[in-house]
């Protein structure tokens, strides 16, 4: 305990100075500890006391859950939350940041630098440096000296350095391809995103000489925007390993967008521990279990298709239910999670009939299949190849009501299937309905056509542009503070309302979530073959 005061001693010695030294890391950690979790270094929760006598305790008390991971604040409803990290707090300086949140919060004037005395009232008490009581929502904790003294340790460091990636003079970000991605899907994302770097470095430029001159601080923060491809090769347990050797090379702020045909869980295992924001990549299969904070998605991929059509089977179903997957590590993936989906909705009657092997399923397998389950729904976890030697068996059975299809899986509509089959299919679509397409997409076409860009895949243009544009408009709110932290959260409070398109029909995020599309359509082909087809019923979120 001696030890312990004659370190907070030291750090009050130093604080009264005008600067701090490295600190101690057990004393950042403990406040760390306090911020983020509202876990004191002796175990107990943090205590706290808001409006009207309501004790918050543990993690509830928590400074992140208003002014968020990176200390630099947002909104509680219409209310502003102000930035306190040590940059802001500990001086009295006015940053264009602070200007912003100061008008903002209609107090325009400054305000002295906190010190570690004006901090502990300011929290226990409730009362600013200037004597100003501060908003009812803040509250008023129960803390000792020791506490505020590991506080005020962890604020000071805290979104106090540029994230790696960022230099004086250039922003640099990566975009990730995994093996299996059709060479026109890869080249049709990179067209749009090299097109919008060019275009923000373009824009830019009368903005870097001014910051040249540093005749204004609002242009400190524009930098020549640099994009990386980091294409992966082999197999997913060599991944990692790629991944670290680009990162090493040429480390990154962001990863915007990204392509991949399986499995993306090594990439995403790989920006949480390198703490790099994985902006909205193109997968079927992202991660879906585990925590996660750096990796944001446009939906839960194929594990979603696997809920929403669950909810469908639970509402309409009668009969057995049979489901065809292929017997790989990724194939698997949609079947299980389809599985699970209906036994939390106490429907755990399904047959499984993996396909194994190389080739397309044979028209054997078709028949065999038909002829010893004879299901009334049919879930199908293929590919259009897989899926074309169906209608070789015949007619549609009798008994066979339903065959359901994966919208991701089998290309939308283009399943190669005759009439009297198309009028039994149902296609589980996560994206927009292709009647408004043309529609919804109407502003990133005319932004491709400008450009000389051939439309050659809506999906991953319209989500590539939608990444890109997001991540852009996200950076401009940053400013001069290169937080990842800050960008995660200023790309949770944009997505909902932010006018670009996607090929997802609605999309919002807010604190913590992860996947900004949560629902789906089933939809019928009405008129066959080559039909354009329309939704069996609303939009469903399972």
């Amino acid at each position: 305990m001696r030890t312990v005061r004659r370190v907070l001693a030291g750090l009050s010695l130093l604080l009264a100075q005008g600067g701090l030294a490295a600190e101690p890391a057990g004393v950042v950690v403990a406040g760390q500890s306090i911020y983020r979790d509202g876990l004191l270094p002796s175990g107990d929760p943090l205590r706290a006391t808001v409006q009207k006598g309501v004790v918050l305790s543990g993690a509830a008390a928590a400074c992140v859950n208003c002014h968020r991971r990176s200390g630099l604040g947002g909104s509680e409803g219409r209310i502003p939350v102000r930035p306190i990290t040590g940059r802001l707090l500990f001086t009295s300086s006015q940053t264009e940041f602070v200007r912003r949140r100061a008008v903002a919060a209609g107090a325009a004037d400054g305000r002295p630098a906190y010190t570690r005395d004006s901090l502990a009232r300011a929290l226990r008490d409730g009362i600013d440096p200037t004597g100003r009581v501060l908003d009812a929502l803040m509250p008023r904790y129960a803390l000792g000296d020791e506490e505020i003294a590991q506080i005020q340790a962890y604020l000071e460091g805290l979104s106090a350095t540029a994230a790696p990636g960022v230099t004086d003079r250039e922003i640099h970000f990566s975009t990730i391809i995994a093996p299996g991605v059709r060479p026109d899907r890869r080249r049709a994302m990179l067209d749009v995103l090299r097109a919008f770097f060019s275009d923000k470095n373009s824009s830019t430029r009368k903005e870097a000489r001014r910051r040249e001159t540093r005749s204004e601080q609002m242009y400190l923060a524009y930098r020549t925007w640099v994009l990386h491809v980091w294409e992966l090769h082999g197999a997913p347990e060599t991944w990692t390993e790629q991944l670290d050797a680009y990162y090493r090379k040429q480390p990154v702020f962001a990863v915007i967008g990204g392509l991949g045909g399986g499995n993306w869980q090594r990439v995403h295992a790989f920006c949480e521990g390198a703490k790099i924001p994985c902006v909205l990549p193109d997968v079927d299969y992202p991660a879906v279990t585990g925590a996660g904070y750096y990796s944001v998605y446009f939906s839960r991929g194929i594990a979603l298709e696997a809920d929403v059509l669950a909810r469908q089977l639970a509402e309409t179903h009668s009969g057995g239910i049979v489901q065809v997957f292929r017997n790989d590590e990724t194939g698997r993936l949609p079947a299980l999670a389809l599985r699970d989906a209906l036994q939390r909705r106490d429907m755990g009657e399904v047959v499984d009939y993996p396909l194994s092997g190389g080739g397309p399923a044979a028209t054997a397998f078709w028949s065999g299949l038909i002829n010893e389950a004879r299901p009334a729904s049919l879930v199908v976890w293929l590919d259009p190849v897989d899926i074309r030697n169906l209608a070789a068996t015949g007619p549609p059975p009798a008994g066979l009501r339903t065959v359901y299809l994966s919208a991701s899986l089998s290309a939308s509509q283009h399943v190669g299937l005759p009439d009297e089959w198309m009028d039994r299919v149902r296609l589980v679509h996560l994206f927009d309905l292709p009647a408004n397409r043309d529609r919804h997409l109407a502003r990133m076409k005319a932004w491709m056509r400008a450009r000389g860009l051939p439309l050659t895949d809506e999906r991953a243009q319209a989500n590539a542009y939608f990444a890109a544009t997001l991540t852009g408009d996200a950076m401009a709110h940053v400013g001069e503070y290169f937080s990842r932290d800050y960008f995660i959260e200023r790309i949770e409070q944009m997505a909902e309302s932010f006018v670009s398109p996607s090929i997802y029909p609605r999309l919002s995020l807010g604190p913590g979530q992860r996947f900004a599309s949560r629902g789906g359509y089933i939809l019928r082909f009405p008129e066959g073959v080559g039909s354009t087809p329309v939704p069996v019923g609303d939009w469903m979120i399972p």
